[in-house]
C-alpha cells in the first residue's frame, strides 16, 4: 500500500540523524513507553464512543486514534531497524504468520463451529509456540491494569480445571471475603479506638491485611465476571464513564438551580442524582 510506504518514509526522515527531529532522535524504546500506553487508552475511549454512538464523528475519532497508536508501532520498529534488529515489514510478517498458524480452521483442515471451539484451537496452537514456558501465567504482562490481569489469570487457571463446581459457591465466596474485610476493619476499630474512614490506619500490618482482604473481594468479583462471561475491565470502564456523565449532569443542574453542590444535604444530592439520571436517559442534557 502506497500510504503505508509513504508513512514509513516520513518516520525515516523524522529520525534522520542529520536533518531529522531532535526530540524524536533523543527518544528510546523506554522513553516512548508511556506514549504507547496513552495511545492505547485513547483508542479504547474512541472504541467506546463508536459502540455508544455509531456516528461518523465517532468513527473519525477512532481513525485518528488508531493512527496515533500505529505511529508508536512504526516508531519502535524504526528504532529497532536502526539497530539492525528488525523492521516494520518483519513485524507485519510475524503477526501474519501467527494468525495463519492460530486459525487452522480457516487456513488448514481443522474445523470450529463455535467460539469455544475456536478458543480451544487457538490455545492449542499457542501452546505449541510457548513450550518453554515454566508457568501458565507467563506471558500475562505485570504492567496490565490489575483488573484485566486478574481476569486473564483466572481464565488461565480455569483451563487447568481450577474452577468452581457450583455457581452458588462463587457467591458464597464473595460473602465470605466481604465478611473477612469487615472483620479486619471492625477489629482495628475496637482495638485502636479509631475509625479508618476518618483516621486511616496507623498500623502497617492492619493496612496490609485490609489491602489483601479487599484484593480477595475484587479477585472474587473478577471470577464472577468470568463465570458470566463479562469482561470486568470493560464493565468498570463503562460504569466509570456513566458516573462521570451523571456527575457532570448533576453539576449542570446545580448551576441552573443556583445551588452549590458541596453545600447540599444528602437528600438534595440524591434528588439531583435521580434528576441527572432522567436527563441523560432522555438526552435532555
Amino acid at each position: 500500500m502506497k500510504e503505508v510506504d509513504k508513512f514509513l518514509e516520513t518516520i525515516k526522515e523524522i529520525r534522520d540523524p542529520e536533518k531529522g527531529c531532535v526530540w524524536n532522535l533523543n527518544q528510546s524504546h523506554a522513553s516512548l513507553r508511556r506514549y504507547m500506553l496513552e495511545e492505547s487508552y485513547e483508542s479504547l475511549e474512541a472504541l467506546d464512543r463508536v459502540d455508544e454512538e455509531n456516528s461518523d464523528a465517532a468513527y473519525a475519532e477512532l481513525k485518528e486514534e488508531l493512527g496515533d497508536l500505529l505511529l508508536q508501532i512504526v516508531l519502535h520498529s524504526r528504532m529497532a531497524e536502526e539497530k539492525g534488529k528488525f523492521n516494520f515489514a518483519d513485524v507485519v510478517a510475524k503477526i501474519d504468520e501467527k494468525m495463519i498458524k492460530r486459525h487452522p480452521h480457516v487456513f488448514a483442515t481443522d474445523s470450529a463451529g463455535s467460539n469455544d471451539e475456536v478458543d480451544k484451537l487457538w490455545d492449542a496452537e499457542k501452546a505449541k509456540e510457548k513450550k518453554a514456558r515454566l508457568s501458565i501465567f507467563e506471558g500475562i504482562p505485570h504492567e496490565m491494569p490489575a483488573l484485566a490481569r486478574a481476569w486473564k489469570i483466572s481464565k488461565k487457571a480455569v483451563k487447568e480445571s481450577f474452577e468452581w463446581d457450583e455457581e452458588r459457591k462463587l457467591w458464597g465466596q464473595l460473602d465470605s471475603e466481604i465478611k473477612e474485610l469487615r472483620d479486619v476493619i471492625e477489629h482495628y476499630r475496637i482495638s485502636s479506638g479509631k475509625d479508618p474512614y476518618k483516621d486511616g490506619y496507623d498500623d502497617e500490618q492492619v493496612q496490609r491485611d485490609a489491602d489483601l482482604e479487599l484484593g480477595d473481594i475484587l479477585f472474587t468479583v473478577v471470577n464472577i465476571a468470568r463465570w458470566y462471561r463479562i469482561d470486568p475491565e470493560d464493565a468498570l470502564r463503562r460504569v466509570n464513564n456513566k458516573f462521570v456523565d451523571r456527575f457532570n449532569a448533576m453539576q449542570e443542574i446545580c448551576k441552573k438551580k443556583g445551588l452549590i453542590m458541596n453545600e447540599c444535604d444528602i437528600e438534595t444530592l440524591e434528588n439531583l442524582w435521580q434528576e441527572a439520571k432522567i436527563m441523560l436517559a432522555s438526552k435532555i442534557w
